[in-house]
C-alpha cells in the first residue's frame, strides 16, 4: 500500500531559506525567543526506548523494524510509513506484545496523536481501510450482488429487451450514504434464489419463444432434435440473433459453444474459462442426449449463466496475497459501466479491457466522458436521483389525501419522479453546473407536469427543458416530487421540509426528536384560535426542541407557497401564505426564490455533501476516514471549473478507492 508522505519535504524547504551565516547579535540586543522543544524527541522517544527499543533496535530487529535510528521530528517526518505502520500496530494493540510492559492509554493517545497530527490530510487520498484499520475507520469495497435496478438492466442489456423480472424480487435495502447498491445490505435470501430461477426461466421463456416447426437443410419441416434452424423462417427476438445456430457446415454443438462463449462472456463481464465453458457444455450435451432439441438444449445451459454467481454479483477475486490491489482491467471496467450506466460494460468497454487498456488515464477519462455522453448515463440518473432525494416511495406507501387533492394518482406520481430524474439527466447530459440543483431558470416537465405547476402550456407527454418566467419553481426545491415526499396527506410540513433541506441538500445531521416532542395537527385548520405556523413558533419555545426546529423550521417556510402536491398557492386555511424564514444566525428570506440565494451562500456545504453522496454511491459501501480527501479535492476542482457535473464524476472515477481494492488472505 502506497505509504503517506508528511512534511519532510517542508522541512527541507523552510532549510534552504535559512541564512546562510548568521548576523552577529549586539551584546545589548534583546534575548531571542527559545527554539519550540522538538515534540518527538521529547514525548514520543522516550516512550519508544522504554517500550519498542528493547525488541526493535538494530539490524536484527523483530520484524526488521528498527526504530532506532529515530531521534527527532526530523528523523521520523522523513520516513511517514514507518509510524503509520507503527500506529497500526498500536491501535490493535498488538504492540507491544503480550507480556510486554505494555502502554498506557496517555502513552497510546501520545504516539497515536503525534502521527495523526502530522500527517498531512491529502496522504488519505491513496488509503483504503483494511484489516489493520478498518476497525476505526469504515470498510472496504466487496463483491456484491446486482441491486434490482442493476439486475433489470442488465438483463434488458443481454437480451435486447425490457422486461424486469427484477420487480418481482424483494426489495433491496439501504446503507452507506443511503443507496441500495452498498454491499453490506445486498443479502442473499432462500426468496430471492427461488426468485433468480424464475426470472432466468422468464427471461429466456421470452427473448427465446421455442418454435415447433424448424427447417431442415432441404427448407422442409422438421421436428427432428438436430435440424438446423433457418432464422429468416422465425420472429426472434433480439437475443436470437446474438447467438449462434447450427448450420450446413456447423453442427449443432459447435453452434452452442459459440453462442455460450459469446452469452457468458457478456454477462459474466470477463472472457470466459476453458472449464467454465466446459461446464456449461455439459449441459447442453446432457439435454441433446436425452433428445431435446438445438433451441431448448441451448435454453439449458443460457440458464445456467443467468443463475451463476458470475452474473448475479460482481465477482473481484481475492488475489493470492493480502494488500491493496489495483483492480484488474474486466473488473474496472464493470465497477465503471455500473457506477454511470447502472448496467454491465457495453462492447467497446469490454474491449479496451481484454486490450488491458483502462490503466491509461487518457483513455480511461475518454471513457468516461463517452459514457456519461451516452444516453444510458440515464441509469445514473435514475438510480441515484431517486434515492438521494428520497422520492422512491412517492405514490406508493407516500401520498396526499384523495379526498383532498383528488388530481393527484398513480401518473401525476409517475411523472414528477421522471421530472426529478429527467432534471439529474439534464444536467449530466449537457454537463451544466450541478449548482442548478439549487437553482435554474428552466424545469423538465411534459403537459401534464406543466398543466399542475400552471406553467406555460407543453405539448406531449415527453418531458422537455423549458424556461421559467421566474426563479421559484427550478432546482429539486420546486420539485413536485420533493415537495410530496415531504408533506403529511392533509397539509404542508415545514419541519419535513426544512429537515430534508437541512440533511438531503447541506448534509447536516438531524438528531431524532426526544420521546415528549409533542405532536402538530394532521392538517392546516386553526386550532384553539392558532394557525399551524403560530403552534410551530410555539413549539420552538421548549429548550428540547428548539436547538433543532430553529435550524429546519425557518428552511420548510420558505418552501410554504407549494402545496402538499407541489402547486403554487397564496393561501391556506383562509390565510395568507406566511414564507419567511429568519435562520439562527438573523438572516431573513422569503420564498424559495430567496430561499435558494440562502443555499447558494452555503455552497461548500452543498458540494460537499453532493460529492460525499456520489462517491458512496460509485464504491457501494460507506465512507471512511480515508475517503474525505477525495471528497475535498473533488469540491476543489469543482470550484475550479464552474461546478460542471462531469467534473464530479470523473474526479471520483478517477480516485484511488474507485480504481482500487483491499483484499484479504
Amino acid at each position: 500500500m502506497p505509504a503517506p508522505r508528511l512534511h519532510a519535504a517542508a522541512l527541507v524547504a523552510l532549510a534552504a531559506l535559512a541564512p546562510i551565516a548568521a548576523p552577529a547579535i549586539a551584546q545589548d540586543a534583546a534575548p531571542q525567543p527559545a527554539a519550540p522543544a522538538d515534540e518527538f524527541a521529547t514525548k514520543i522517544r522516550p516512550i519508544v526506548e522504554h517500550h519498542c527499543l528493547p525488541c526493535h533496535a538494530g539490524p536484527e530487529s523483530d520484524g526488521s523494524l528498527d526504530l532506532a535510528p529515530y531521534a527527532t521530528s526530523a528523523d521520523a517526518l522523513a520516513a511517514p510509513d514507518v509510524w503509520e505502520h507503527v500506529m497500526e500496530r498500536i491501535n490493535l494493540h498488538e504492540m507491544p506484545p503480550e507480556g510486554s510492559d505494555q502502554l498506557n492509554d496517555e502513552k497510546r493517545s501520545a504516539i497515536i496523536g503525534w502521527v495523526e497530527a502530522n500527517r498531512r490530510p491529502e496522504d488519505d487520498c491513496h488509503k483504503l481501510a483494511t484489516d489493520a484499520n478498518q476497525r476505526f475507520y469504515a470498510g472496504h469495497v466487496m463483491s456484491r450482488r446486482l441491486s434490482r435496478s442493476e439486475y433489470n438492466n442488465t438483463i434488458r442489456d443481454l437480451t435486447g429487451l425490457d422486461l424486469r423480472p427484477a420487480d418481482a424480487f424483494p426489495s433491496d435495502g439501504s446503507g452507506g450514504e443511503g443507496f441500495d447498491n452498498t454491499g453490506d445490505t445486498l443479502f442473499v435470501s432462500p426468496v430471492l434464489l427461488e426468485q433468480y430461477l424464475l426470472a432466468a426461466t422468464r427471461v429466456l421463456d421470452a427473448a427465446l419463444p421455442e418454435r415447433e416447426e424448424m427447417t431442415n437443410e432441404a427448407g422442409e419441416a422438421s421436428t427432428s432434435p438436430n435440424s438446423s434452424f433457418d432464422i429468416r423462417h422465425s420472429s426472434f427476438s433480439p437475443l436470437a440473433s446474438q447467438l449462434t445456430f447450427p448450420q450446413d457446415q456447423l453442427p449443432p454443438r459447435a453452434a452452442a459453444q459459440q453462442s455460450l462463449t459469446a452469452f457468458a462472456r457478456r454477462a459474466f463481464r470477463r472472457p470466459l474459462a476453458d472449464d467454465e465453458l466446459a461446464r456449461l457444455m455439459t449441459l447442453f450435451d446432457r439435454a441433446q442426449s436425452r433428445g431435446d432439441a438445438y433451441l431448448p438444449s441451448l435454453k439449458l445451459a443460457l440458464k445456467a449463466v443467468l443463475i451463476s454467481p458470475h452474473f448475479l454479483f460482481l465477482v473481484e477475486t481475492e488475489p493470492e496475497a493480502e494488500g491493496v490491489y489495483a483492480l484488474n482491467h474486466h473488473q474496472l471496467a464493470a465497477r465503471l459501466a455500473y457506477f454511470i450506466w447502472n448496467t454491465m460494460p457495453d462492447d467497446e468497454l469490454a474491449q479496451l479491457a481484454d486490450e488491458a487498456k483502462l490503466d491509461d488515464e487518457t483513455i480511461l477519462r475518454a471513457q468516461i466522458r463517452r459514457m456519461l455522453a451516452d444516453p444510458k448515463a440515464r441509469g445514473l440518473a435514475d438510480s441515484f436521483a431517486t434515492q438521494w432525494l428520497n422520492i422512491g416511495a412517492l405514490g406508493q406507501t407516500v401520498k396526499p389525501d384523495a379526498e383532498r387533492f383528488p388530481d393527484f394518482d398513480a401518473e401525476l406520481a409517475a411523472d414528477m419522479r421522471r421530472e426529478a430524474v429527467s432534471l439529474v439527466e439534464t444536467i449530466l447530459r449537457e454537463d451544466r453546473s450541478l449548482l442548478d440543483l439549487i437553482d435554474a431558470d428552466y424545469a423538465v416537465v411534459n403537459d401534464r407536469l406543466a398543466a399542475h405547476y400552471g406553467l406555460s402550456p407543453v405539448a406531449g407527454a415527453e418531458f422537455r427543458k423549458v424556461a421559467l418566467d421566474d426563479r421559484r419553481r427550478g432546482g429539486v426545491l420546486g420539485l413536485g416530487a420533493v415537495l410530496t415526499t415531504t408533506s403529511l396527506p392533509l397539509r404542508t410540513s415545514p419541519v419535513l421540509r426544512g429537515k430534508w433541506i437541512l440533511e438531503e441538500v447541506l448534509g447536516a445531521s438531524v438528531p431524532p426528536p426526544p420521546p415528549n416532542a409533542g405532536v402538530l395537527p394532521e392538517d392546516d385548520k386553526v386550532h384553539d384560535g392558532l394557525t399551524l405556523r403560530q403552534r410551530m413558533e410555539r413549539h420552538r419555545t421548549n429548550p428540547e426542541c428548539a436547538a433543532c426546529h430553529q435550524r429546519m423550521d425557518p428552511l420548510g417556510f420558505g418552501l410554504e407557497c407549494f402545496d402538499p402536491t407541489g402547486r403554487w398557492r397564496h393561501h391556506t386555511a383562509g390565510q395568507p401564505v406566511d414564507s419567511s424564514g429568519t435562520l439562527p444566525d438573523g438572516q431573513t428570506f422569503s420564498g424559495p426564490a430567496e430561499l435558494k440565494q440562502v443555499l447558494l451562500a452555503r455552497r461548500g456545504e452543498f458540494l460537499n455533501n453532493l460529492a460525499r453522496k456520489m462517491l458512496g454511491y460509485a464504491l457501494g459501501r460507506s465512507l471512511s476516514k480515508f475517503d474525505d480527501c477525495v471528497v475535498r479535492e473533488t469540491v476543489k476542482a469543482l470550484e475550479a471549473n464552474e461546478c460542471r457535473s462531469s467534473v464530479l464524476i470523473e474526479q471520483i472515477a478517477m480516485s484511488y478507492p474507485f480504481r482500487h481494492r483491499y483484499a484479504k488472505k
